[in-house]
């Protein structure tokens, strides 16, 4: 019998369950010690039906699933569903980035217990709707969610394991049927997140939200319980859709534990911060961005945010010429001004900022008024007679830094902040 059924309410929101959520605490790292061996390389995909299908115009789906609050509620602007999400589906090309993300998670009375509706916390239920989802969606990444008791960390999983055991759920049957769940393999094999890890650590990183801590569990899974099991689900409906020769090509798949002390507007902010590293990388393997992105410098508070996050849309192919520098959390009508530099430095005080990138630096002007919905884009366009000087320092195959510079009077202080950094690797 599965004592935790008969325990009072006020106790499974302690975190009784949520501990078997969260499972064992691993090996921590903040960065690996290698490059993660089972990504997919720059441009492997091109040519492939779904680097051919973008190219025609279709988007291509991800999907996020997530189980206790705060991972379904920060999910549910990306819900299709009306009663789910009384808002406005956000998913449809989020952000301009040319794919189109879905969200599927359950309800929950008072936080805790199975809930109900999409992917509750039981082993036949969260199977029962997996499968069909992602087969009628197809996507191109997956990204598993879920709470643990830890206060606001956002730890990646590493390992999903295929246990001969589990940890019993709410309801019988109370483990998987069958048990261990995927027959294709031995029984506790191991399947690694092909997420890109890193890029996931450094770009929640570089956000520097106070209290946040990102990192890598490298050894010990997600604790055999449903987190580790919807984890699993994750990297094995990837493990049958990794061939790029596939119509259905899965690229990348993950899970990822999210601390439940994390508020819903911080939960909401990073699970989108995750999200864009992961399209930056399918992008990179895809051949969309044509080179590697990588996250760096952490922001410096701003007035009504924790700072300025930039990041890139379109492509680092040159004779494309259509990179876009796309910045949030920016102080709303406010001017700002991109720069770039062919080296990076240790964060050093530059206004109310850390200034990151190595002199010479280089404007791409003009400079131009932030969105009242605290957005600014800056188009790189070679053709510019202000950006023209910049661009013909760039060359193929080099690595440019970018960060944007910013008025923020309301601040006070100096007057003037920076944003966090890209690194960009170019294309011909």
């Amino acid at each position: 019998m599965n004592q935790r059924v008969l325990l009072p309410l006020f106790i499974v929101l302690l975190g009784v369950t949520a501990s078997a959520q969260r499972g064992s605490y691993g090996v921590r790292v903040k960065r690996l010690s290698e490059p993660q061996a089972n990504l997919y390389p720059a441009g492997y995909g091109v040519g492939s039906p779904r680097a051919n299908s973008m190219a025609a115009g279709n988007r291509p789906v991800i999907v996020l699933t997530g189980y206790w609050p705060p991972t379904n509620t920060m999910l549910r602007e990306f819900s299709t569903s009306t009663t789910q999400n009384p808002g406005p589906w956000i998913g449809s090309d989020w952000e301009g980035r040319g794919y189109d993300v879905y969200s599927f998670f359950a309800e929950y009375t008072g936080g805790g217990g199975q809930g109900s509706g999409d992917l509750e916390v039981d082993y036949q239920d969260t199977s029962a709707d997996f499968w069909p989802i992602m087969d009628g969606l197809q996507p191109i990444a997956i990204i598993t969610f879920s709470r643990s008791p830890a206060f606001s960390d956002w730890e990646v999983e590493q390992v999903n394991q295929n246990h001969a055991s589990w940890v019993d759920d709410f309801t019988p049957p109370l483990g998987p049927t069958p048990e261990p769940p995927d027959s294709s393999v031995p029984p506790n094999t191991v399947r690694y997140s092909t997420l890109p890890m890193q890029d996931v650590v450094d770009a929640i990183d570089v956000m520097s939200i106070p209290n946040t801590t990102a990192w890598i569990d490298t050894c010990c899974g997600g604790g055999g319980y449903l987190s580790e099991f919807i984890g699993y689900h994750g990297v094995w409906y990837q493990s049958q859709h990794f061939n790029m020769s596939d119509p259905a090509w899965c690229v990348a798949a993950g899970h990822l534990h999210v601390g439940g002390g994390n508020s819903l507007f911080r939960a909401q902010k990073v699970s989108k911060q995750v999200l864009r590293s992961v399209i930056r990388y399918v992008d990179n393997v895809i051949g969309v961005s044509g080179g590697n992105t990588e996250w760096f410098c952490p922001t410096s508070s701003a007035s009504g945010s924790t700072g300025a996050v930039l990041t890139a849309r379109g492509s680092y192919f040159l004779s494309q010429n259509d990179l876009e520098l796309y910045t949030l959390l920016i102080p709303a009508q406010q001017f700002g001004l991109a720069f770039c530099g062919a080296g990076q430095t240790a964060p050093a005080p530059f206004g109310d900022g850390q200034l990151c990138i190595k002199g010479p630096h280089y404007r791409l002007g003009p400079p131009q008024l932030s969105s009242s919905e605290r957005e600014l884009i800056v188009q790189l366009d070679s053709s510019l007679p202000q950006q023209s000087f910049a661009f013909s320092q760039i060359t193929p195959g080099s690595t440019w830094n970018f960060q944007l510079w910013y008025r923020d009077v309301p601040a006070g202080g100096a007057g003037y902040n920076l944003s966090s950094a890209l690194g960009l690797t170019f294309a011909p």
